[in-house]
């Protein structure tokens, strides 16, 4: 049945065990489905791809954004939005026109009439010479003008830089008269040249203009969006919570806005550099792809901002604030010790410093401020200040005495009293306060005296009055076990014939078993009736054993309590010095070798084995031999009670340089859970139990006459190992 039982609970067991486990996976899967379903959302701001492809709009958007904004503005102020497409054609072709113009003069100049007629031919445009007469008759000298009606002229005036004289129809060109050269574009622009080409160009555009404005428009809240976006999905992972900072967090932002501002001005610098080396539309592609790099390089600038704010304390980690506050506690140090600084001088001599400074302050200001009266001025100051003088002086002087007696109070000197005769207002009222506040002070000591004497006195007087009674208890009780016959032989014939018993021998046994400190428990109970006649007597005999046996607890017990009363009293006079101390030279290791033969005989009964050492020459010190001999007498016998049984005990005497020192060492046979400051104190032992005769004084005693004879005593614990050291100086 018992195997059967215990299998069964095995079982149990193991069911349990995997219901537990079960119940563990199942945790672990909720808590793998949460994580999933928090961590794990995908979200479009955390997306990789989503911010690459965003950044990529964002440069293209902005790209057109800018450009279309430029082209609306230019295309605004060449007119596309006011005139017609003929006017705008006029006016965008006329500097072509012009180009046109100083060719034909260039040829003209040369004399180079075929020249200047091919290169007519070979464009879109026709020129004519003309010469404007009096009364606004113009003549015409030259012209390929083939009688269409012209639509876009352009004209100019000019004077000929002619390199030889020559006549047009007719008339010789004079380099001193001024002529005028119109320009006229063909109809319908038939050659392919600069003028198509530029008239297809304003066409488009002219027919785009508005279309312009909303691709403009489009692309500038398109890049808007795109940048919010950004903003938005700053610091946000996917498969991960909450704000992931960047690579670039280590950096304080102050740097990473001068890394980025830098790399931006480089950026720039060079895009300049290019775009100044070639033509216009290679110049506008560098442009464009300068202004993209650089709004993407902002961008993550702003991005990384951007994740610093979420983050927090975006400010706090900047080399700027930290100089900042560098310097704050600085002139905060820098001002707490100027502070100390004048608290430290003399509270008469800080006041005198700071009135002559605002002495100073207030002389110049009259100077500057009163330059009409400047005799009336100063002797008016000087009346003033010698005024005031005298009363922050007096101040001074007043504030000063209540500091020293706040001073002495402090340092205990109670009986300090202010002079307040000199005294007015609130400086007499505080010097009475302080008077009143020594007044109490000593009260409260001398109350305190009062009771501690009280409190002598009561212990000294009711051991005083217990020990009488307490004598009168330990003579009778001895009597009682005296005529009890305890530990004697009971004879048969004398217990019959007399009724009297003889005591024998245990007064004698008595007297060897309760010695004169009262604490030794190692009684023997006296001896066992003889056998003989005992059929007569065993009433008798067993009632006076009892007798016996209750006798002698009372007599132990009795002189117990008599050793009590007399540590308590002989411990309270220790401590408050009522005890009389007679110093005088006294030789340590003699007294010490006559304290180790009283106890030779215990540490034997104990088996305890003794170790002494002493120096070869004589080692004296001032102190009373009755108190000395006492605490030799404390410390062996409270060895003798708690060292451990076969061990060895050492007691020492040393010289060290002018000290005496007597160490005893010995091992405990109980734990010492307890601190030597605590063994120091009345009514302590080391085990912290009463199980023992001890009353826990006899440290307490020892120390308190070692210090009254001007020693010093040192209790230390290794382990079991208990040390006790005696400080006394030698002679």
């Amino acid at each position: 049945m018992d195997v059967m039982e215990e299998m069964e609970q095995d079982l149990g067991r193991i069911g349990m065990m995997d219901v537990r486990e079960e119940e563990r996976e199942e945790s672990r899967q909720e808590r793998r489905k949460r994580e999933r379903s928090g961590s794990g959302r995908y979200r479009l701001t955390g997306a990789l791809g989503a911010k690459i492809f965003a950044f990529f709009l964002l440069a293209l958007s902005g790209i057109a954004g800018v450009w279309g904004l430029a082209v609306c503005v230019n295309i605004g102020e060449n007119g596309f939005y006011e005139g017609s497409l003929e006017e705008v054609l006029q006016r965008q072709l006329q500097s072509p026109a012009y180009s046109a113009l100083y060719a034909i003069i260039g040829y003209l100049e040369a004399g180079d009439i075929r020249e200047a007629e091919a290169y007519c031919r070979e464009r879109n445009v026709d020129i004519e010479l003309v010469q404007e007469e009096g009364g606004g008759e113009e003549t015409v000298l030259w012209s390929t003008w083939e009688g269409y009606e012209p639509k876009y002229i352009a004209a100019m005036y000019t004077m000929l830089e002619l390199q030889e004289d020559y006549a047009l129809n007719g008339i010789w060109l004079r380099p001193d008269k001024e002529y005028l050269l119109r320009a006229c574009l063909k109809p319908d622009i038939p050659m392919e040249d600069n003028f198509r080409r530029l008239a297809q160009i304003v066409e488009m555009v002219y027919n785009a203009r508005y279309a312009l404005i909303g691709i403009s428009v489009a692309g500038t809240f398109l890049c808007i969006f795109m940048f919010i976006f950004l903003m938005c999905s700053a610091g946000h992972q996917n498969g991960k919570e909450g704000i992931v900072p960047g690579v670039l967090a280590t950096i304080p932002f102050d740097v990473l806005t001068l890394l980025f501002g830098g790399g931006a001005a480089v950026a720039g610098t060079i895009g300049l550099n290019v775009i100044r080396r070639v033509d216009s539309v290679a110049g506008a592609i560098a442009l464009t792809c300068v202004g993209a790099a650089l709004a993407v390089w902002g961008t993550l600038y702003c991005m990384e901002f951007a994740t610093r704010l979420k983050l927090g304390g975006c400010f706090r980690y900047t080399v700027i604030y930290r100089m900042l506050r560098g310097v704050w506690r600085m002139l905060r140090f820098l001002g707490s010790g100027f502070v100390s600084l004048l608290r430290g001088v003399p509270m008469v001599m800080t006041t005198v410093i700071a009135y002559l400074g605002l002495c100073i302050l207030e002389f110049f200001g009259i100077l500057v401020f009163l330059s009409g009266a400047e005799e009336l001025s100063s002797l008016l100051w000087i009346m003033e200040k010698a005024a005031l003088f005298v009363v922050v002086v007096y101040i001074a002087l007043s504030c000063r005495k209540l500091l020293m007696a706040g001073q002495a109070l402090a340092e205990g000197n109670a009986d300090y009293k202010v002079d307040t005769s000199r005294l007015l207002w609130s400086f007499k009222e505080h010097g009475e306060n302080l008077n009143s506040l020594g007044q109490g002070i000593s009260k409260a000591v001398a109350e305190r005296l009062k009771s501690e004497r009280l409190k002598t006195e009561l212990i000294t007087n009711v051991s005083h009055d217990l020990k009488t009674p307490l004598t009168s208890i330990i003579n009778y009780a001895d009597l009682i076990y005296e005529e009890s016959g305890a530990g004697g032989r009971y004879s048969a014939g004398n217990a019959s014939a007399s009724g009297n018993v003889s005591g024998g021998s245990g007064a004698g046994t008595m007297e060897k078993c309760f010695t004169e400190s009262g604490e030794d428990d190692s009684c023997g109970r006296g001896e066992e009736p003889m056998p003989g006649n005992a059929s007569d007597t065993d009433n008798a005999s067993g009632s006076m054993s009892r007798v016996a046996e209750y006798a002698e607890v009372l007599l132990r017990q009795s002189r117990r309590l008599k050793k009590l009363l007399e540590d308590l009293l002989e411990a309270s006079k220790a401590t408050t010095g009522n005890l009389e101390v007679n110093l005088a030279p006294c030789e340590v290791g003699v007294l010490l070798s006559q304290a180790v033969g009283e106890y030779q005989q215990r540490m034997e009964e104990r088996q305890l084995n003794l170790i002494a050492r002493q120096p070869e020459e004589i080692a004296s010190i001032l102190a009373d031999g009755r108190h000395l001999w006492r605490i030799f007498d404390n410390l062996l016998n409270n060895i003798c009670k708690y060292a451990q049984e076969n061990s060895r005990v050492y007691l020492s005497v040393e010289e060290r340089e002018e000290h005496v020192l007597i160490v005893f060492r010995n091992m405990s046979k109980y734990p010492l859970d307890i601190s030597a400051e605590e063994l120091e104190e009345r009514f302590v032992r080391g085990d912290r139990s009463r199980h023992m005769e001890g009353n826990g004084l006899g440290l307490s005693i020892a120390k308190s006459l070692v210090e009254l004879q001007g020693g010093r005593m040192e209790i230390t614990i290794d382990g079991d190992l208990f040390k006790v050291t005696l400080d006394f100086n030698g002679i």
